[in-house]
Parts: C-alpha cells; sequence; structure tokens
C-alpha cells in the first residue's frame, strides 16, 4: 500500500492552527453558560446542604434556648453555641465568674450523700466550718435540722447536743443529750454528765444532780468530771462537806485535775483549813508542773487567815 504525502502551504499551517482555537474557546464558553444555570448534575444539592440557616425557626433535631431552660439539662452542643455562620464554638466562662463557696458545695454534698452516715458527717463539718466563719446562727439552724432527724445513733445526738450547748442553744441541747442517752437504753456517762452541766446552768439542780449521779454510778464511781461538777452542785447548795467529798474523789481518780484542785483547795480554805488546801495545790503541781491556775490559787490561799 502507498501512502500519499500531504503538504501544506505556510498559510494554510496558520489557518488550520486559528480554526482549532476558536473551537476550543466556544467549548469552554458553553461550559461555563451551563455552570451558571445550575445544569450540572448535583451543584444544586450540594449547595443547599452547605448553606447556613436563616430562619428562626427549629426544624427538626435543633434544639432551642428554651428547651434548654425547661428541662435544666443543656446538650454539649447546646454549652458550645454557635456563630454567626451557624458552625459550634466553644463556651467560654467569663474570668470573673465566682467559684462555689465552701458552704455551698457542703451544702450540696448534704443534698446527694448517699447515706445518713455520710449526711450527719458532712453536716458536722459545715456546722464547724460555719462557726469557724462566725456564722453562729446559721450553725445553729444546721443543728437543729440535724436534731429533728429521727433514726441517728447515740453519738450523733451527743454531738448535736455539743455543738448546740456551743452555741447557747441550752433547752435544745438538753433534748439532743436526752435522744442520745435513750438510744443507748440509758447508759451514756458523757452525755449524762454534760446534760448535767446545762441543766446546772439553767438553775434546774435536781435535774442535774440526778444527771451527775446517774453518770458517776455508770463509771464505778470513777468518773472525775462528773464527780467535779456535782462537788460544784453541792457547793451552790451550800454542802461544803459534800463538795468536798465529791472533789476529793475527783483527785482520787485524776490527781493532775486543775480544776477539782483548785476548787478543793479553796473550800478548804473557806471552811477554815487553808493548810490542807495548799497541800493539795503542792501535789496536783507536782503532777502537772508549772501552772499558772493552781499558782495563782496558792498566792491566793497564802493570803488567808484561818477561819476562827
Amino acid at each position: 500500500m502507498q501512502y500519499v504525502k500531504i503538504s501544506f502551504s505556510s498559510f494554510e499551517r496558520v489557518a488550520l492552527r486559528l480554526s482549532f482555537a476558536v473551537v476550543f474557546v466556544l467549548v469552554c464558553c458553553t461550559a461555563g453558560l451551563k455552570a451558571q444555570t445550575g445544569s450540572t448534575p448535583g451543584a444544586t444539592e450540594t449547595r443547599a446542604r452547605r448553606a447556613p440557616a436563616t430562619s428562626g425557626t427549629a426544624t427538626v433535631g435543633e434544639t432551642t434556648t428554651n428547651s434548654r431552660v425547661k428541662d435544666g439539662n443543656a446538650s454539649k452542643s447546646e454549652v458550645a453555641g454557635q456563630d454567626e455562620t451557624g458552625r459550634s464554638v466553644a463556651s467560654k466562662r467569663p474570668q470573673n465568674a465566682a467559684k462555689p463557696d465552701r458552704v455551698s458545695v457542703l451544702r450540696a454534698q448534704i443534698v446527694d450523700a448517699k447515706t445518713g452516715t455520710e449526711r450527719v458527717r458532712l453536716q458536722r463539718t459545715l456546722v464547724d466550718y460555719l462557726i469557724a466563719l462566725g456564722r453562729n446562727e446559721e450553725a445553729a439552724i444546721e443543728l437543729r435540722a440535724m436534731l429533728s432527724t429521727e433514726g441517728l445513733d447515740a453519738g450523733s445526738y451527743y454531738n448535736i447536743g455539743n455543738g448546740l450547748a456551743r452555741l447557747g442553744e441550752t433547752e435544745q441541747s438538753v433534748t439532743a443529750y436526752r435522744k442520745a442517752i435513750d438510744s443507748r437504753q440509758g447508759n451514756y456517762p458523757r452525755a449524762l454528765n454534760n446534760m448535767g452541766v446545762v441543766l446546772f446552768d439553767l438553775g434546774r439542780l435536781d435535774e442535774a444532780f440526778d444527771a451527775f449521779v446517774l453518770a458517776i454510778k455508770q463509771q464505778n464511781f470513777r468518773y472525775a468530771e462528773a464527780s467535779y461538777n456535782l462537788g460544784k452542785l453541792y457547793a451552790a447548795r451550800n454542802e461544803e462537806d459534800l463538795a468536798i467529798s465529791e472533789w476529793t474523789r475527783a483527785l482520787k481518780v485524776e490527781p493532775g485535775h486543775v480544776d477539782a484542785a483548785v476548787a478543793l483547795a479553796r473550800a478548804y480554805a473557806i471552811t477554815g483549813k487553808p493548810g490542807l488546801g495548799l497541800e493539795v495545790l503542792e501535789r496536783t503541781l507536782k503532777r502537772t508542773g508549772a501552772n499558772d491556775r493552781l499558782e495563782a490559787a496558792r498566792d491566793e490561799i497564802s493570803s488567808i487567815s484561818p477561819r476562827k
């Protein structure tokens, strides 16, 4: 087979190239017009999906601010929020936002407590903290609320009584101590002694006497603090001999009991036996070492003339 060689002049080659260039430009213009009119498949769907929503009406799946306020549980996207383009943006806590104080934290923990024991422990912590802050009235309110709780253990009622007594809530503290004593079927020497002190301060001496005597008996007559308090009660009744007997008992049980030693020494002094009082103070000083109260009582009694 024989091939025919075709040759073009220079003019013909230039004309051919211009024809190809015109055709290429026409094809490109046609494609551009189609794209502008949206005739390309899929272009409308993609643009609509990417466009930010401008309507104020929530569509399915959207959460409005009102729904977050109503149920109080904001989703992660709600907390983040949206910017003007509809994209999620992280929410930032204002720099001046106040952190919850310890009182608020403790109150929240009390509400969320799983057991009664845990709740009482947190309440006691709150009461101690409020007292430390000087907010005694709030502390008293907390203690009264605790006192109204039924089914607490004896130790809890005892501590409530101590707290109320510290705050001057004497009647309420007596109630707390009685609950503690009843919880142990009447056998709670420390609660009996503390209740006796409050009753003594209230001037209810007969009730205080019964509480002190029962506390001493329950400790087999070896309860120094209760004996000291009973001695004070006897002294208030001007029964000095009985007072001396109880203070002597207290020092036998607890030789370093400073309050009992001072009370006994003064009792000896006012009954005309200052020498015995000084002996009591010297013995106690040997056990306790230097003590301002014992030394002051010694100086005081040394200046007293024996009663004739």
